[in-house]
């Protein structure tokens, strides 16, 4: 795997040839998809608890001066296994939490990799950052974004970056909305099918800031 993810790591940071079955990354979106059409009082039953961060929701607040959020977002603890918040998983679609539960260690696979393969550029031995991650946290965050009547008032998700190590991100369709920034400048990103684009978050930004910079993204 290590070799197919050092030549297929990209310029615009979009991962080919990952190891990550065909057949996981469709059951993933199908099911997702599933959730998301599913009755609003259905969805409801695993929704966010104040201040809570797991289970799913709707950040529809409107302000003075300012975009804000626009859409539905899921959001479950998914690594380690002992930690999952199994209230959150929903049991329609059926196939749901197994899906999702295979999808995720199959990710954790390739973060681990690509963490091993970002140490070797920068000289360093490997064991040394994946240690620090080995015991970490994985969480996935689902978004679907509805149409807006006062779309000029909304974004999909405002600018932000992630408050992560990594992230890989896989997109359902091929809507286009996904923008990073770089030098200044907003550039849209078009997905390479089955690919996932993979953001240096804030955390290995800190570690190794001389040679890695978190990804500032936004969705429209």
């Amino acid at each position: 795997m290590e070799k197919h993810l050092r030549l297929s790591y990209v310029v615009i940071n979009q991962l080919i040839n990952h190891g990550v079955a065909e057949e996981v990354i469709e059951k993933m979106k199908v099911d997702l998809q599933e959730f998301f059409k599913l009755p609003l009082e259905e969805k409801n039953a695993y929704a966010r608890l104040p201040n809570g961060m797991e289970g799913y929701g709707q950040p529809y607040i409107f302000g003075q001066g300012r975009k804000l959020d626009w859409g539905d977002m899921f959001m479950l603890g998914s690594l380690p296994a002992s930690q999952r918040n199994m209230k959150f998983w929903p049991e329609n679609p059926s196939s749901f939490r197994a899906t999702l539960d295979k999808y995720s260690l199959e990710l954790q696979k390739v973060s681990t990799c690509l963490v091993k393969l970002m140490a070797k550029n920068l000289g360093n031995n490997p064991k040394h950052l994946t240690d620090m991650f080995e015991n970490g946290r994985q969480a996935v965050r689902m978004n679907y974004y509805p149409a807006c009547v006062n779309g000029s008032n909304v974004m999909g998700i405002t600018p932000h970056t992630d408050a992560s190590g990594l992230t890989l991100l896989l997109q359902v369709n091929e809507v286009q909305g996904l923008q990073i920034k770089r030098n200044g400048k907003w550039i849209p990103i078009t997905p390479i099918p089955g690919a996932f684009i993979v953001n240096i978050g804030d955390i290995i930004e800190v570690i190794k800031s001389k040679f890695f910079n978190s990804i500032i993204f936004n969705h429209f």
